[in-house]
């Protein structure tokens, strides 16, 4: 094990909208110079309101941002949190930058290489925005404590959303063969499972397990929890585990030892939580990573 470095109080960390802008950006480069220049679309939202561009020759990022509003304000209404506060800086971004970039010729000439590229710049950008209150598309690829509800209410029976994102992209993906051919379709279905890993891979894919030597085992927990949404594992003595945490006095003894699986996004926060819950407590970290 090693120790982490305690943050510093100017911890980069502490400005969720910087990341939410900026993975606003990333999403849009992955749709204006990638997707878009080859009749390629992405899913959710974001795909109807390419689909309704090229009918009403109204702007793209026009309707991005009109059609996302009220499910956002729906989803905020619904869950009880300000969600759409803190998703509006990554929306904005995200419209805004598709309206600057789309005159730009698309990054390459093949559609395999724009497919995929596309597609890892959305998944890159939804997990930025996400992992810092964000939310780029209402019926996005990735989930989120914080933003959609887990399921919904249809007909007396609740509904996996993501049973209902899948299906919408099941037929945005086959109205797109109709309106712009089956091959863009096609490398659009790919583009979708490139951002769908993408997102997959960056949420659960990168953690380590850190160790936090703390007496305030409760109110850690509790600000963990409360600001990342990350749940312990079971707390231990520290006593249990002497031969990996080497203590400097007998008073470490009295201390718990509690143990977690944080994301690599996430490490820094984690860090400035834990030193604003108890600026006395250890930190900890195992080398390995967590595949």
């Amino acid at each position: 094990m090693r120790r982490l470095v305690k943050p510093a109080s100017g911890d980069a960390s502490r400005f969720p909208v910087f990341y939410t802008v900026i993975g606003g950006i990333t999403a849009s480069v992955g749709l204006e110079l990638f997707l878009h220049p080859h009749d390629m679309i992405a899913g959710g939202v974001t795909g109807i309101s390419r689909l309704m561009s090229l009918y009403t020759q109204e702007h793209f990022g026009l309707l991005l941002f009109v059609l996302n509003l009220p499910l956002m304000l729906l989803y905020s209404l619904s869950t009880h949190k300000p969600m759409l506060l803190r998703a509006l800086p990554g929306l904005f971004a995200f419209s805004g930058s598709a309206i600057i970039l789309s005159p730009f010729p698309a990054v390459s000439g093949h559609p395999v290489v724009c497919a995929l590229g596309g597609g890892i710049c959305i998944g890159l950008g939804a997990v930025l925005a996400a992992r810092h209150g964000g939310l780029l598309d209402s019926l996005g690829l990735n989930e989120s404590d914080d933003g959609r509800p887990s399921t919904l209410l249809l007909t007396h029976r609740k509904i996996p959303l993501i049973q209902i994102v899948m299906l919408c992209n099941g037929l945005l993906l086959i109205t797109a063969g109709f309106v712009l051919g089956w091959e863009p379709a096609l490398y659009s279905a790919l583009s979708c499972l490139a951002a769908y890993e993408t997102t997959r891979l960056m949420f659960t894919g990168l953690t380590r397990m850190v160790c936090v030597v703390s007496k305030k085992q409760q109110t850690i927990e509790d600000a963990i929890y409360r600001r990342l949404r990350i749940h312990s594992t079971p707390v231990v003595d520290s006593a249990q585990i002497e031969g990996k945490i080497k203590s400097e006095s007998e008073d470490k003894k009295e201390q718990m030892v509690i143990v977690y699986s944080v994301h690599l996004l996430d490490l820094q926060r984690f860090k400035a939580v834990i030193q604003m819950a108890d600026p006395q407590a250890e930190i900890m970290y195992m080398k390995r990573w967590k595949a």
